[in-house]
């Protein structure tokens, strides 16, 4: 086997692979022996079919998967020894033949390969000199009551009352029939509920909340909730067997017979020790305290991950590099059949974009000697399936078995191999550069987030 490298520019080369008789007769020959010893032709004994005639038969093929592997293996071994930092991966040269595998004529294939090449750099913007802001979120009154109000709806209960409607009160009504403005003899008797803020008609609803227990009101029941259709209606407002076949007009008269309103569990020791655990907290200040805490907590994680985005901004923007563009492009369209030229076109620069912070990320990882390894990797997992399944408890032996699937799922383990890899190298750059922390209230740091998941999908 020969092989001759031939550099066209700085980020763009050509691979010339000439795969000799020597590099695939022997895997040829012995492919086609097995072949004899399987096949069972008309006119044959098992295993003594004719050499001449397998050829005939399978030996173009047998020829071209010989070569074929031949020649991956002669490129991917030269790529690893010439330690060649390639971008995708080879791609049959335009100027290539059509090559017709001859079973009856050993001779040499020429074959020519065209690489796109990693651009060589150093990261800049990773220096004490460089700085970025790191928001410390206010966690004020009101949002640590809107979360309290939250744990307490969570565990309140039901309760009938005869008070004018609200929003979220739950309606039971016992609506008749209508024929005109009248109630229809011998007309359909139904009862179902409604939430009164799902109520689809703006005005029904209006006039709704102005009632209480034992008033009326007419509607159509076909529009009395939002995003309901006819067999919804039928089976479950009309009370319908949705085999039944029967005629019922749309308008309906309706008397509210119940409202049930959630109300909230009383801040007490039952809720503390429900909430945050048996003897965590034993006041109303020390519960706030608890949730202000947590909340705290969370948002910080928030205001690191929403720093780290902007280093990742900052380096892709900070570092120019030249890309092999018309290469990269042949690549994508090779490697995804369904995906057109204007699909390309129209995603490329974010393609460049994700490119470049995959090349500086690699960078810095050589540069701070970042490392994933297996172990990283199966405890990541270990930590999703504990959280999924969460107060639960799967019995250990499930969770095992979980988590050996996904380390057996080659995307998933990729997935998060790529998101270790990117928060060990964030961890570095954070130690390298300045932090400068900016005080920030909750509501406009959402407004940055806002902007930045706006920004990124349009």
């Amino acid at each position: 086997m020969k092989i001759n490298k031939t550099d066209i520019d700085a980020l763009n080369s050509s691979i010339s692979i000439e795969i000799e008789k020597e590099d695939y007769k022997e895997k040829f020959d012995s492919e086609l022996n097995k072949y004899r010893s399987k096949a069972q032709l008309k006119g044959f004994r098992k295993g003594k079919t004719p050499i001449a005639y397998l050829k005939k038969m399978y030996g173009k093929g047998i020829l071209a998967e010989a070569v074929n592997e031949s020649l991956q293996k002669g490129l991917f071994d030269f790529i690893k020894e010439k330690e060649l930092n390639i971008l995708g991966d080879p791609l049959p040269s335009d100027s290539q033949e059509m090559v017709d595998f001859d079973p009856n004529d050993f001779k040499s294939y020429t074959f020519t390969f065209d690489i796109g090449m990693s651009p060589d750099f150093k990261v800049k913007g990773v220096s004490a000199s460089d700085s970025y802001p790191l928001f410390n979120i206010e966690v004020d009154k009101a949002v640590v009551d809107e979360e309290l109000e939250v744990a307490r709806k969570r565990q309140g209960t039901q309760k009938e009352t005869e008070a004018q409607i609200e929003e979220k009160d739950i309606l039971t009504l016992e609506a008749k029939e209508l024929e005109g403005n009248d109630l229809k003899k011998d007309g359909w008797d139904t009862g179902f509920t409604v939430m009164t803020e799902l109520i689809a008609d703006d005005k029904l609803r209006a006039d709704v909340l102005k009632m209480k227990v034992g008033d009326t009101f007419d509607f159509d029941i076909y529009n009395i909730e939002k995003d309901k259709d006819e067999a919804h209606v039928k089976k479950y407002f009309l009370n319908l067997d949705p085999e039944e076949e029967k005629e019922i007009g749309n308008m309906f008269r309706a008397k509210i017979a119940k409202v049930q309103r959630l109300e909230p569990a009383e801040m007490n020791q039952e809720f503390f020790d429900k909430y945050f655990g048996p003897d965590k907290v034993s006041s109303e200040d020390e519960a706030r305290e608890k949730v202000k805490e947590e909340i705290g907590k969370y948002y910080e994680g928030q205001a690191k991950s929403f720093m780290y985005r902007d280093m990742l901004e900052g380096l892709v923007e900070e570092n120019e590099f030249p890309l092999p563009e018309a290469f990269l492009k042949r690549w994508l369209k090779a490697t995804n059949e369904k995906v057109t030229e204007e699909d390309i076109d129209k995603q490329f620069s974010d393609f460049l974009k994700n490119l470049k912070w995959t090349l500086i990320r690699g960078e810095l990882a050589k540069q701070y000697k970042v490392e994933v390894g297996p172990e990283e990797i199966k405890a990541s997992f270990e930590n999703q399936v504990k959280q999924y399944f969460g107060p639960y408890g799967m019995d250990n032996a499930y969770v095992q078995q979980t988590i050996e699937k996904l380390m057996s799922d080659r995307n998933q383990v990729n997935k998060v191999y790529e998101e270790l890899l990117s928060s060990k190298v964030f961890q570095k750059v954070e130690e390298e550069v300045q932090t400068v922390e900016e005080k920030i209230s909750l509501d406009d740091f959402k407004l940055k987030v806002k902007e930045i998941n706006d920004r990124l999908n349009p």
